[in-house]
């Protein structure tokens, strides 16, 4: 991040990319669509239920960010067929077990801040095969 003044600039890290979110909390989607906004992502599609996103056309994201949603059927479902699309996926959830069920994708604690947000999508998107 680079300070100017009283104004923090963020890196660009997504410039030019488009994202998926997947959060049933609409605040916490509006403020992780920010955050991706901020690092100069081009396009964000938010949604809140993760069977109606695998319903999406993936070709257009470089990098999904998605609520485990208590290890639910459809929340591993999408990130099954994110990675097999090969979209980067990072997996929310406050328990670690949780995440563990999401089989690829780069884990992110709740609660998290802005610059952990970035370095979860940052490091989905070098694992990447």
């Amino acid at each position: 991040m680079i300070v100017l003044g009283h104004h923090c600039v963020m890196e660009q890290q997504m410039h030019g990319l488009n994202a998926l979110v997947v959060e049933e909390e609409y605040l916490v989607a509006a403020d992780i669509a920010e955050t991706l906004r901020a690092a100069g992502a081009a396009n964000i599609t938010i949604e809140d239920d993760p069977a109606a996103a695998r319903a999406l056309d993936f070709s257009g994201f470089a990098v999904a960010v998605i609520e485990a949603k208590f290890g639910s059927a459809d929340a591993v479902a999408l990130c099954a067929a994110l990675r097999a699309a090969r979209v980067p996926v990072v997996v929310t959830s406050a328990d670690a077990a949780v995440q563990a069920m999401f089989t690829g994708a780069t884990p992110l604690a709740k609660p998290f801040d802005t610059q952990t947000l970035l370095a979860a999508c940052a490091a989905a998107r070098q694992r990447q095969p």
